[in-house]
């Protein structure tokens, strides 16, 4: 499993990525990738002194993430040039969707109305309303 493994923090120059001097490797929780607002909240509380530019994380399997720094904004990437996506987005991706909607729908009732129109024609229509 990627998480709780020591990942390399590269640092993205014009012509080579070398590895992130002044944090060299670094461990993601659980908690830390729970959502993408998490992870993004993470990198930066974690990359407050670094250098604008692109960074990725390294592991075995992979690139973990790529992102971009600007100030204190970062940029998460979903898919690398070639298409390939990071393997970050695994971890909140659909099944963190699908999640969302379920707790939705236990949050949720249907409404059945009947709407009368001019011409004496009722339509049954069904109404999802949320707490």
């Amino acid at each position: 499993m990627v998480i709780d493994n020591k990942m390399t923090v590269m640092q993205v120059r014009p012509n080579y990525s070398i590895i992130y001097q002044f944090k060299p490797t670094l461990r993601i929780e659980k908690r830390h990738v729970k959502s993408q607002k998490d992870f993004v909240g993470y990198i930066k509380e974690i990359s407050t002194n670094w250098k604008d530019g692109d960074y990725f994380l390294k592991t075995e399997l992979g690139t973990f993430a790529y992102f971009t720094l600007n100030g204190n904004r970062v940029k998460l990437f979903k898919k690398s040039k070639i298409g390939k996506e990071y393997l970050c987005w695994q971890f909140f991706g659909p099944a963190y969707i699908t999640s969302k909607i379920r707790n939705r729908a236990t949050n949720s009732r249907a409404i059945a109305k009947t709407i009368v129109t001019n011409n004496n024609v009722s339509i049954r229509k069904t109404v999802k309303v949320y707490k």
